[in-house]
């Protein structure tokens, strides 16, 4: 799953935002999990007591960034809520809904938020649609 080339480019990499969106972790299928405990250790990863597979948080960030950069980002274990943000859910295959102002991004340019709010709106209509 990758983002609509339609989508507005971000600054990704490297991040100005110091990865900001990498502060908490991610949440991993159980597949992912697994992978990314074979390909780089069982303690990067963890199940957490709701049952979700989480990537470890090490100093603030995710253990996988270092100096600002995602060490796993071209690793085929890279998480798909990773590649889906802030546009796509991982779980849904639908448009992002949470938080995308985790991503100052979205501080700078509004328009962003609006476009995002759009995505949903229009989601949420495809979803409700007779079909």
């Amino acid at each position: 799953m990758r983002p609509d080339p339609a989508f507005p480019a971000l600054p990704c990499l490297p991040c100005p935002h110091q990865s900001a969106c990498c502060a908490y972790g991610v949440t991993v299928s159980a597949e992912e999990a697994a992978s990314l405990a074979a390909r780089h250790g069982e303690d990067k990863v963890y199940r957490s007591r709701w049952g979700e597979g989480r990537t470890r948080v090490r100093q603030g960030r995710c253990i996988f960034l270092r100096d600002n950069e995602c060490t796993i980002h071209d690793d085929p274990s890279y998480p798909a809520v990773c590649r889906g943000f802030p546009w796509v859910d991982a779980e849904t295959g639908g448009p992002y809904e949470f938080e995308q102002t985790i991503c100052p991004e979205f501080l700078s340019r509004p328009e962003l938020v609006q476009l995002g709010k759009a995505m949903v709106r229009s989601g949420a209509a495809a979803m409700n649609a007779p079909g």
